[in-house]
């Protein structure tokens, strides 16, 4: 180990603080060096005990105190506010089928290639998305220590998804005392109020400690039309014409009641479109020329879902005999969700000579069947009579983790072993969704009005009911795991003394992902889902050396071995460096290989029939066949229990500088590249890997016998998910702290920002790099500057926060000012206002609003909150 020096604390304030977090850890790190020296604990991203500051990776720790001082109320909404989350996470968006969790994605490298732990121990990924991304909402923020992320890939010590980074969330384990807390956020905007209440209890003895915490947070929906940016507006472009979707119209689709030619070559509204239940007449659905009776989808659907939780947390220890001890911990979460969509929408054919046939069918151009009836056509139709789309999600929680822990050989090793069952089971239903077949059906025999669905007809009525569905789904991740870690100090080197660790860890995982019959036959209107379940089993061993190589220069090297039943086995090696050769700078670099093993989804997701069309190009030019016809095949999407696994490369080198003892920063420069990902191709594309023999394993084309030099006529083709993709990311952060005495208190400043140099995507074989940064959703740049100033028992903070330009995005600016102020009887006050000047979030300057601005954005605007908590 490292002697400490005023430069190794500095280190645990730059690498182990965010903009937000930095003060409290420089003063924590700075009180004194022998007290530094016996702050040794695991670190994320190692397995061996260290002091933060001797970690050759760069951590930041979000701690308690700091989690208070931003005014936050969940964990979701902690990660999402730092610059490693560059091009945002998914949040309760309403409607989804990802039933209202909140996910965190490092790097832009999305949710499943970023791994979260709880305690060390990793979290199994959410059935509602099928991959390995995790529910932030189900982690109560009262029952946090801290929150640990690494920047660097670490599947050498965790092993899979761990390639965009690690969110390591530590439970607080060491409270004496009882309070409670309560709170509430008041937005000025309408939607997303919210209450909350905490409260916590912990006791110790001469051998035993307990702590006990429960908290209670809801959270109310954000309706579209309670935004101006997103809420339904129709414009006339005043030149005489209609309105142009996508232009012209916000919080609208061609989905009112539009028909489409056969072959979509042309469209016209249906009716006379009445504004009462429809949006009226715009121009040009889809890109396909005519008109459309547009729907104000954003008069009724919510933009964020609303969120009812309760969770609750317990951790016990006893010490059964001196420097060994049982713990036990339990964590359980229930959470109920509501998602609202528009009523239904969905194509559906009717029959060509139907008095709903907006086209001239007696005209040549219009396509006959062999009898001479027109040709069916197409109609896209808002189910309005049936009311709009609601989801109710209610989802279950529970962790368990028994185990030993101690120190052996007189406190020479450490030891630890546990074992865990861990049960996400979660419900959903569905109201107000369409049988497809049974609105066909009623359109042929005319009980259903389409060009009237608020009529009250008795017919009209009894088609209603027939044609309605309620859908339903069900859950489920059953985790059971079991592991050992061992770790010490070995022999003394002229340089220091070596740190070891090593361990094995056995795990299986039970998914499932049910959905209702008329989902899995493709008959409803408005939803869609397959069903997908699979088992999985795997076994690792790990091991880790920290060698001190000379004074100052420090060598530390890990390994882990992984083997999974379902696609076989990854090793995962990782080589840092740190050199510090003076007081005022350190040096430190990091290079590793990882891997992330195919989703459960991906592997064993149904398969789904369809019959897309094609152009079979390369027999063509075998038969001479020109011009070649274009036709349907039958073709198979879904699960490929051949994938192998997505594996990765990493690189980071950083330096940290004190050049005065009151500043500190560092910069780190990381470059990450990820082959193998796994995607899905489109038919042309699996044709042409099939025309160089290159058919990525599990994708199947299926041909006739051969016809002369001249390959066989198309079957059909398995285009299931497959190996196909590259990523590569190339970025640096930077931190920087600085305090000095002013005010009478203490004054610090805080600067964190991540700037991307470049994010290339490979998407197939045949297509060249893309370099997607500046494009809408990848903006290059993200900040934050914290400016703090603390006296006696009270403490305020400001908050910048920076989103750069991207795409047709303008840069973007919140503020946010935070007070907390303690009273002498054991109370507490703390209150301010998130995003001060009520900024709207990123608007497509061209386009307008778009739902995907939710990953990169906060919507609730401009928001006072208030808490009061109470020690006792």
């Amino acid at each position: 180990m490292f002697k400490k020096t005023p430069l190794a604390s500095a280190i645990g304030a730059v690498t182990a603080g965010s903009l937000a977090t930095l003060p409290a850890v420089a003063v924590a790190a700075a009180e004194s060096e022998e007290e530094a020296i016996d702050e040794v604990v695991v670190v994320t991203g190692s397995r061996i005990r260290r002091d933060v500051s001797d970690a050759p990776s760069p951590i930041t720790i979000i701690d308690r105190e700091e989690i208070d001082l931003t005014g936050l109320e969940n964990v979701a909404d902690l990660l999402r506010t730092t610059t490693y989350n560059n091009f945002g996470s998914f949040r309760e968006r309403s409607g989804s089928s990802f039933g209202q969790i909140a996910l965190i994605s490092l790097r832009g490298l999305g949710a499943d290639r970023t791994a979260v732990l709880v305690n060390g121990r990793r979290v199994p990924g959410n059935p509602f998305t099928g991959t390995a991304a995790v529910d932030l909402n189900s982690i109560p923020l009262t029952a946090i220590d801290r929150v640990e992320i690494l920047t660097d890939s670490a599947s050498a010590v965790y092993g899979t998804d761990a390639l965009g980074g690690v969110v390591n969330i530590i439970l607080r384990d060491d409270y004496e005392g009882a309070e409670f807390e309560v709170g509430t956020d008041m937005p000025t905007r309408e939607g997303a109020d919210s209450d909350h209440f905490n409260f916590v209890f912990g006791a110790s003895g001469e051998r035993a400690s307990m702590l006990f915490t429960a908290e209670w947070f809801k959270r109310d929906p954000i309706f579209d039309g309670e935004r101006d940016y997103s809420k339904v507006k129709v414009e006339d472009p005043g030149d005489g014409t209609l309105p142009d979707l996508g232009v012209h119209t916000t919080g609208v689709s061609g989905g009112g009641n539009t028909a489409f030619a056969p072959g979509f070559s042309a469209a016209s509204s249906v009716g006379d479109c009445p504004t009462e239940v429809y949006a009226g007449v715009v121009e040009n659905p889809f890109g396909v020329p005519g008109t459309a009776c547009g729907f104000g989808y954003a008069d009724i659907s919510a933009q964020t879902g609303g969120l009812d939780r309760i969770s609750t947390y317990l951790t016990t220890n006893y010490e059964w005999q001196p420097g060994h001890s049982l713990f036990f911990d339990n964590r359980f979460t229930r959470i109920a969700s509501f998602g609202r969509y528009a009523p239904a929408v969905g194509f559906f054919g009717v029959p060509g000579d139907s008095p709903y046939n907006p086209f001239d069918t007696s005209a040549d151009s219009y396509p006959k069947l062999a009898d001479g009836t027109p040709f069916p056509f197409s109609i896209f139709h808002r189910f309005v009579g049936h009311g709009p789309r609601d989801d109710d999600t209610e989802r279950y929680e529970i962790d368990n983790v028994v185990g030993l822990e101690g120190e052996l050989f007189e406190g020479t090793m450490n030891y630890e072993v546990y074992a865990r069952n861990y049960r996400y089971q979660a419900s959903e239903e569905g109201e107000t969704y369409i049988l497809q077949s049974q609105v066909e059906l009623e359109t042929e025999l005319g009980d259903y009005n389409l060009t009237n669905p608020l009529s009250q007809d008795p017919a009209h009525l009894a088609a209603l009911g027939r044609m309605a569905a309620t859908l339903y789904r069900d859950i489920l991740t059953d985790y059971t795991a079991a592991g050992v870690t061992l770790d010490g100090f070995g022999a003394n080197l002229p340089a220091g003394q070596i740190g070891w660790a090593v361990g094995a860890e056995i795990a299986s995982t039970e998914y499932l992902d049910d959905y209702d019959s008329f989902r899995e036959a493709g008959n409803i209107l408005g939803s869609a889902g397959n069903s997908a379940s699979g088992n999985r089993s795997r076994w690792a061993g790990f091991g880790e050396l920290s060698i001190p190589i000379l004074d100052g220069l420090e060598l530390t090297a890990a390994g882990r071995y992984d083997n999974y039943d379902d696609f076989g086995t990854a090793f995962s090696p990782q080589f840092a460096v740190r050199y510090q050769s003076v007081d005022m700078v350190v040096l430190r670099a990091s290079w590793g290989q990882g891997f992330k093993a195919p989703n459960l989804t991906s592997l064993y997701q149904s398969r789904s029939q369809s019959f897309n069309n094609v152009t079979d190009t390369y027999r063509c030019a075998e038969m001479g066949t020109s011009p070649c016809p274009t036709f349907q095949v039958e073709n198979f999407t879904g699960g490929n229990p051949e994938l192998e696994a997505e594996t990765a490369e990493s690189f980071n080198f950083g330096v940290v500088v004190e050049p005065i003892p009151a500043l500190s920063f560092s910069v780190d420069y990381f470059n990450i590249e990820i082959e193998n990902v796994v995607t899905t191709l489109s038919l042309s594309q699996v044709l042409e890997l099939e025309n160089v023999g290159t058919l990525p394993s599990g994708v199947v084309v299926r041909r006739g016998a051969r016809s002369g030099n001249a390959r066989g006529r198309l079957v059909s083709i398995d285009n299931v998910y497959a190996n196909l993709a590259v990523r590569e990311i190339t970025g640096i952060d930077l931190r920087l702290h600085y305090e000095a005495d002013l005010l009478d208190g203490v004054v610090s400043v805080d600067v964190e920002a991540t700037k991307l140099e470049e994010y290339e995507l490979t998407p197939n074989p045949f297509d060249p790099p893309t370099d997607i940064l500046d494009s809408n959703g990848s903006p290059d740049r993200r900040g934050a500057l914290t400016l703090r100033w603390a006296r006696d028992t009270l403490t305020l903070n400001y908050i910048l926060r920076f989103i750069g330009p991207h795409g047709n995005y303008s840069s973007h600016h919140t503020s946010d000012l935070i007070g907390v102020y303690g009273f002498r009887w054991g109370g507490e006050i703390a209150g301010g206002v998130r995003n001060l000047m009520d900024e709207d979030p990123g608007i497509d300057e061209v386009n307008g609003w778009d739902d995907d601005a939710l990953y990169l954005y906060d919507v609730a605007g401009r928001v006072p909150f208030i808490s009061y908590r109470h020690s006792f």
